[in-house]
């Protein structure tokens, strides 16, 4: 096992049982899909550097240590029930390039984004893709940010869409050869967004990204 493949297996342990422990008004079938969780989140953390994975590894333990359920709080901020709890300029700064990813997905991948993507549309709950961002990262500690921002803007200035790469690592785990072959599938076969919620073999809802 690699460096950066033990620390996002700690991460993702640790993240589990947050988002386990998260309470709901209905239940949320993905609670019961560790696997399917894993796969979504695990695909976000391939392309983080080492570094970044080290520091919101340290993130999750402090948080475990003071009784703190970070995936509780992102959900609660996404439903604005509580107040923020970060103010840092970099935030707003990551918001606006990784929604400009999420703009270009949309173009380049339309059946696809709709299937695993949240919107863009203006809707002040977590549907929407930067409310849903600005709620993670306000979850992070500043040095977990400032390493974030720094990988986002080197490929933005490089002209490399990380969230097109993450989503790529997760259709590989479904089945396909890579998100073009993905959004051919969809094309072809008549699969919609909404039927049978499925995506390939693996059930991929929104709730996990």
């Amino acid at each position: 096992m690699t460096a950066i493949s033990n620390f996002i297996e700690k991460i993702l342990n640790i993240e589990w049982q947050m988002f386990k422990a998260i309470k709901s008004a209905a239940p949320v079938s993905c609670q019961d899909s560790p696997e399917t969780f894993k796969e979504v989140r695990g695909s976000v953390f391939e392309i983080w550097s080492e570094e970044m994975l080290d520091s919101y590894l340290g993130d999750l333990k402090l948080a475990q240590e003071k009784g703190r359920n970070l995936l509780t709080e992102k959900y609660a901020r996404m439903d604005n029930l509580i107040p923020p709890l970060k103010i840092n300029p970099l935030i707003n700064e990551i918001v606006s390039i990784e929604a400009d990813w999420q703009k270009e997905l949309k173009e380049k991948y339309p059946l696809l984004y709709a299937r695993t993507c949240r919107g863009t549309d203006a809707v002040q709950n977590g549907n929407n893709f930067s409310i849903y961002l600005k709620s993670e990262l306000e979850t992070y500690s500043d040095r977990t940010i400032e390493l974030y921002y720094s990988q986002i803007k080197e490929a933005s200035e490089n002209k490399k869409n990380l969230s097109a790469q993450a989503l790529d690592c997760l259709v590989q785990k479904s089945g396909y050869r890579n998100i073009e072959h993905a959004e051919k599938y969809l094309t072809t076969s008549g699969n919609s967004r909404d039927s049978n919620n499925r995506f390939g073999k693996k059930h991929i809802t929104k709730e996990t990204l």
